[in-house]
């Protein structure tokens, strides 16, 4: 109930909308943590209820691999909270190949349930 670990294959296509110039850059990784994170509050914070989460903050972001060809290849995020209550979530995550680990960081946000 503490983590998550995502496998992500959409960004090796090449209309994925976080490629500039056909390149997907390393720092664009950042948003499949934020998307696993959010995966996993939605799962085991709200267990499934509409709400809504806004990212306010990345802390410790470390990036290891700038080689855009190797994100040509299935990814896997992972994603660990580190805080949960109503109103925020926190999260380390990570985004690596079956070899290499590419980046990694955390993430806080912003949580509210939905009317309805």
């Amino acid at each position: 109930e503490g983590s998550i670990i995502c496998r992500a294959t959409d960004h090796t296509e090449p209309t994925y909308p976080l490629r500039i110039g056909g390149r997907l850059h390393a720092i664009s990784l950042i948003e499949l943590g934020a998307q696993a994170s959010a995966a996993h509050a939605s799962l085991y914070g709200f267990a499934g209820h509409h709400h809504a989460g806004l990212l306010i903050a990345l802390n410790n972001v470390e990036i290891r691999r700038h080689n855009s060809e190797l994100f040509d290849t299935p990814l896997t995020v992972r994603a660990k909270r580190l805080h949960f209550d109503s109103g925020s979530a926190r999260y380390c995550f990570a985004v690596c190949s079956n070899i290499d680990e590419f980046l990694s960081g955390e993430a806080m946000f912003m949580m509210k349930a939905a009317k309805g």
